[in-house]
């Protein structure tokens, strides 16, 4: 048998220049997002409204950060810095928040908030889920200039030891490797390595992610199921009442993967 394919990749290429933001928001994806907020979409104002009512989030971080970047609202910056300074834990969001709210941040935040990250990814060295490696993955990126030699090691250590030796070769024979609820933490690390390093993933498996938007698609139950806010399509799953939140964040990994290649046919008729 021969050997999967791998990213080819040198140590040379785990160094990241870009500047903040540099995680999910590209200049392209801030400009259609402030779009958004400037024709006041159902999206926006729904954000909005949660916002200034000072709406309890799931993702509090995230959430005010990603409201600051998009409409400049100074409040909603600085509470994001305030809850990533505190007692916050997900180094997910701590590393959005440092991202997005650079121009908030003052010298001595900053490194606090940089050394929070740093003390994130060293905590985890053996991460095993494909969320908590996003989460290093993040972390990684928004410290590229702080801990430049760290960033890199971690990039490198995920994208040769994690992706090059144990995913590629468990898909190449057949192995179910990821699982639907990987996919939103996958997309991001696929954006977030494309956008900065200008590496994609994908390139050793074409054939498992053409077919992988038509798994997902056959995958759902036929029938939307009806809830006070919304109408959800239900991934199959276990018998049970359906879960809408796993059911609302496979549907945020799809829209993710099409913000990846939205010129897929396949990703398109999933949208569709």
């Amino acid at each position: 048998l021969g050997l999967a394919p791998t990213v080819a990749a040198s140590a040379q290429e785990f160094k990241i220049y870009a500047q903040h933001p540099r995680l999910l928001l590209s200049s392209q994806r801030l400009r259609l997002l402030q779009r958004e907020r400037e024709r006041n979409s159902m999206r926006w104002e729904q954000l909005e409204l949660l916002i200034t009512g000072k709406a309890r989030m799931p993702e509090p971080g995230f959430a005010l950060a990603l409201y600051y970047r998009v409409s400049g609202d100074t409040e909603a910056g600085l509470g994001a810095v305030q809850w990533a300074l505190g007692p916050a834990g997900d180094l997910r969001q701590l590393a959005l928040v440092f991202d997005w709210c650079q121009p908030l941040l003052d010298e001595q935040q900053s490194r606090a908030l940089a050394l929070k990250l740093q003390q994130g990814i060293q905590q985890a060295p053996r991460a095993k889920t494909v969320a908590e490696i996003r989460s290093r993955v993040l972390a990684a990126v928004a410290l590229a200039d702080h801990v430049p030699k760290i960033s890199e090691l971690t990039l490198q250590s995920v994208v040769q030891q994690w992706w090059n030796s144990q995913i590629i070769p468990a898909l190449k024979s057949g192995k179910n490797a990821l699982s639907r609820d990987d996919l939103y933490p996958l997309v991001e690390i696929l954006h977030a390595l494309r956008d900065n390093l200008e590496m994609d993933l994908r390139e050793p498996l074409p054939a498992f992610f053409k077919q992988l938007p038509l798994d997902l698609l056959i995958s759902y139950y036929p029938a939307a199921y009806p809830a006070g806010e919304n109408e959800y399509r239900i991934p199959a799953g276990k018998l049970g009442e359906p879960d809408l939140r796993r059911a609302a964040l496979c549907r945020a990994a799809e829209l993710a993967m099409l913000a990846y290649d939205p010129n897929a046919l396949e990703t398109q008729y999933l949208q569709g």
